[in-house]
C-alpha cells in the first residue's frame, strides 16, 4: 500500500516584499531626513554623555581625549544658547508657514540656519597671522617666565587670581591671601598661568594633534614628543603665543592646576579656595574668576584673538565684552601693559587705549 506524501512543515514563502519600519506614506526624501535627524540625535546624546564625565575620570585620560571632552562641554553650552536664540524664530516660522508634512517640510528643514561655524567652539581655530607683526617674545618658555618674574613683576609680587604675596624665590605666603587651608606643596609656589590656555589654541594645530607627522618631533630613539613640545619646536606662531607675556600671569600653583585648561564663564556653584573668590566647576569645565580681574582676562583674550588669529565663540565675545566694560584697567594693569610693551615691542591696545566695547 503506497504511503501518503508527508506534509511539509515549512510555511510557503511570502511573495510580498518585507515591510520597512518607516511608514510607507512618508515621502522618500523625508524618510532620508528623518534618518539623518536620528543620527544627529544619537550624536548629540553621545556629546551630552561625554560632556558630563566626572573630572576624576577626565584627568586620567590622554591629553587628546581631555581636549575632546572639553570640546563636548563647549558644544553642549553653545547648543543651549542656540536653543534660546532660535526658539522664538522657529516658532514664528512654523506658525506662519504651517507646511504640510509631505510637501514643505523638506524645504523648511533646508531653510534652517545650519552653519556650524557660527556655533561650534572655535577657541583653538586660527587664522595665520602676519609673522612680521608678531610680538618679539622670548625664545623659550623658561625665558618668558624669567622676564615675567624678574622684569614685569619684579616689584609687584602678587598672584593674579588671589593676590597672594610671594618672595624672590617664588614661594607664596598663603596667609597673605586666606589660603592657609591649602596643604599641597604646589600651593606654596608660583606658576606662570596661561589665561588663554595653550591647549585651546594648540589643539587645532597639526603639530599638537599629530606630532608623529613631524620628523623634528620624533627623537633618535623613536620617542614622539607631546603635542605642546612639538608645537614649541616646529610652529613659530604657537611658540610666540605660548611665550607671550600678555597671556602669562603669576598664579598659585595648586589653583593653576585645578583650573587646568577650562574655559572662563559664570558658574552656579563650583569649588572655592579659602578666601579667594575664584570658583572652579570641574563638572562644567568652567572657571569663574574674581570680579576684580575679569576685565584683565577679557582684554587678554581679545588681545590673543587679534594678535594670533585665535577665534572666540560668540558667547565668549559677549561675556568678555561685559567683563571689559564692568572692570576697566586699574593702575597696575596699565603699568603692566607698558612694561610688556617695552619688552615685546607690541602693546595691548585694549589696555593702553581702553574704552568700553
Amino acid at each position: 500500500m503506497a504511503r501518503a506524501p508527508k506534509k511539509s512543515s515549512k510555511k510557503p514563502r511570502s511573495t510580498a516584499k518585507s515591510r520597512s519600519n518607516t511608514p510607507i506614506w512618508l515621502p522618500s526624501k523625508l524618510k532620508t531626513w528623518l534618518l539623518k535627524l536620528r543620527g544627529l540625535a544619537i550624536a548629540l546624546g553621545a556629546i551630552g554623555l561625554v560632556s558630563t564625565l566626572p573630572q576624576t575620570i577626565v584627568e586620567k585620560l590622554p591629553e587628546s581625549a581631555q581636549q575632546a571632552v572639553s570640546i563636548t562641554v563647549d558644544i553642549r553650552t553653545l547648543l543651549g544658547e542656540i536653543a534660546s536664540d532660535t526658539g522664538g524664530w522657529l516658532g514664528d516660522l512654523l506658525g506662519s508657514r504651517a507646511p504640510s508634512l509631505s510637501g514643505d517640510m523638506l524645504s523648511l528643514i533646508q531653510s534652517l540656519p545650519l552653519d556650524p561655524k557660527r556655533w561650534l567652539p572655535q577657541n583653538g581655530d586660527t587664522i595665520q597671522p602676519d609673522a612680521s607683526r608678531l610680538p618679539q617674545v622670548a625664545g623659550s618658555f623658561a625665558g618668558a617666565k624669567k622676564l615675567l618674574y624678574d622684569q614685569v613683576y619684579s616689584d609687584h609680587r602678587k598672584t593674579f587670581y588671589c593676590g597672594c604675596r610671594y618672595d624672590d624665590k617664588r614661594q607664596i605666603e598663603l596667609g597673605s591671601c586666606g589660603l592657609t587651608g591649602l596643604t599641597s606643596s604646589r600651593a606654596q609656589r608660583v606658576e606662570a598661568e596661561h589665561v588663554f590656555p595653550a591647549a585651546q589654541f594648540g589643539n587645532m594645530r597639526k603639530c599638537w594633534r599629530q606630532p608623529e607627522a613631524f620628523p623634528d618631533c620624533v627623537t633618535s630613539g623613536g620617542r614622539t614628543l607631546s603635542g605642546r613640545q612639538c608645537c614649541e619646536r616646529t610652529d613659530p606662531v604657537f611658540e610666540a603665543a605660548h611665550n607671550d607675556l600678555f597671556n602669562l600671569y603669576p598664579a598659585d600653583g595648586y589653583i593653576n592646576g585645578q583650573r587646568s585648561n577650562f574655559n572662563w564663564g559664570m558658574v552656579g556653584g563650583g569649588e572655592r579656595f579659602g578666601d579667594c573668590d575664584i570658583r572652579i566647576d570641574a563638572s562644567q569645565r568652567r572657571v569663574q574668576p574674581p570680579q576684580n580681574v575679569r576685565g584683565d582676562i577679557a582684554r587678554t583674550m581679545f588681545y590673543m584673538r587679534d594678535t594670533y588669529g585665535f577665534r572666540l565663540s560668540r558667547q565668549d565675545e559677549q561675556l568678555y565684552t561685559a567683563w571689559n566694560n564692568s572692570d576697566p584697567p586699574d593702575a597696575w594693569e596699565i603699568e603692566r601693559e607698558k612694561r610688556i610693551r617695552r619688552i615685546q615691542g607690541v602693546g595691548n591696545t585694549y589696555v593702553a587705549d581702553y574704552k568700553p566695547l
